[in-house]
């Protein structure tokens, strides 16, 4: 495949290789005995935009260039061209938004405590750690169980679930308990439990639908583990030692999340879709496409609705290759 201008525009050069990467998965898509060319369609803006017709000679994907896969294009030259497209930064953005919602079982889960007047000793301190420890709890069983429970919700749809969860979960501590001031350990469940839940459907949902977009996205998206709990337990607590009340952090974590959701809803998903990496909701309508373009599609489509399902089941039935070796670290 040839290599995209080094000085094409971002907006243009994620369009061209989405293009590209369509046009694969509909020879992938195709029988192994028939012969497919495929030309995806490439506006006249953009094909402009490439200067010379570089856009539409390097999106036309002859079936004859490779046949190990299905007849198609093999899965290296496809990860060839993602690696191609250029980064979208605000995924930095959009992931600390989220995760700075897991921070609050770090020192945020003491000023939590001491406002629902509970000390460090005591039944009901211990009642609070448990209630804390559902942030892992949650974690671990939507990690595995929302391929079960969402099964028939598309990736995308399942990011935007998360977010709602996060900003619920993180809002019951400053509205509920440091604005009203309820004293009820119910909240406490109820927050570290949709806290935990949300992020196990997020953390590997968001990486894995921000994967057309390159490994050079989803290294800028990794970055926003480690720079959300800096910017709440190290430059946030850094401001509550110059006097900002403590409850400002928490306000600043509930209204985040939204603002990364549409900065994702805006920016990012719009992107992932021109890649063509996103399965379109069940509920919307596709566009009409001819031939078989149109039942590579379809194809794909229901594929990548049950390979998650199934991936799964799979895994749990191939029990003895992985659980042995996480026992250990299961006892410690």
């Amino acid at each position: 495949s040839r290599r995209l201008p080094a000085r094409l525009p971002s907006r243009v050069s994620v369009y061209v290789c989405g293009a590209r990467l369509r046009a694969m998965s509909v020879a992938m898509a195709a029988p192994a005995d028939s012969a497919v060319d495929v030309v995806p369609e490439v506006s006249g803006g953009m094909s402009e935009a490439a200067s010379g017709g570089e856009a539409s000679s390097a999106s036309t994907v002859q079936s004859g260039d490779a046949r190990d896969y299905r007849g198609g294009l093999t899965i290296g030259s496809k990860a060839e061209l993602e690696a191609e497209l250029p980064p979208q930064r605000l995924v930095l953005v959009v992931m600390i938004s989220v995760i700075q919602g897991y921070t609050l079982i770090g020192p945020l889960q003491h000023a939590f405590k001491v406002a629902m007047d509970i000390g460090d000793k005591g039944s009901l301190s211990a009642v609070f750690t448990q209630a804390a420890a559902l942030v892992q709890w949650g974690k671990f069983l939507m990690t595995l169980g929302q391929n079960l429970l969402f099964s028939h919700v598309s990736p995308l749809v399942r990011v935007y679930i998360a977010m709602t969860g996060i900003t619920v979960g993180a809002l019951i501590p400053p509205l509920c308990v440091f604005t009203f001031g309820s004293k009820w350990l119910g909240w406490v469940f109820i927050s570290f439990g949709l806290i935990g839940l949300s992020l196990g459907i997020f953390e590997c949902t968001f990486l894995n639908v921000i994967t057309p977009l390159g490994p050079l996205t989803k290294s800028w998206a990794i970055m926003g583990f480690p720079a959300a709990f800096f910017i709440v337990n190290v430059l946030g607590f850094l401001l509550v030692s110059f006097g900002v009340p403590v409850e400002a952090l928490f306000w600043y974590i509930v209204l985040g999340v939204p603002v990364g959701a549409v900065l994702f809803q805006r920016r990012i998903a719009p992107q992932i879709a021109g890649t063509g990496g996103v399965a379109p909701h069940e509920d919307q309508e596709e566009q009409p496409q001819p031939g078989r373009e149109e039942e590579g599609h379809k194809a794909r489509k229901k594929h990548i609705k049950h390979i998650g399902t199934a991936t799964v089941y799979k895994s749990i039935l191939d029990w003895q290759a992985w659980l042995p070796m996480l026992v250990p670290f299961m006892c410690a």
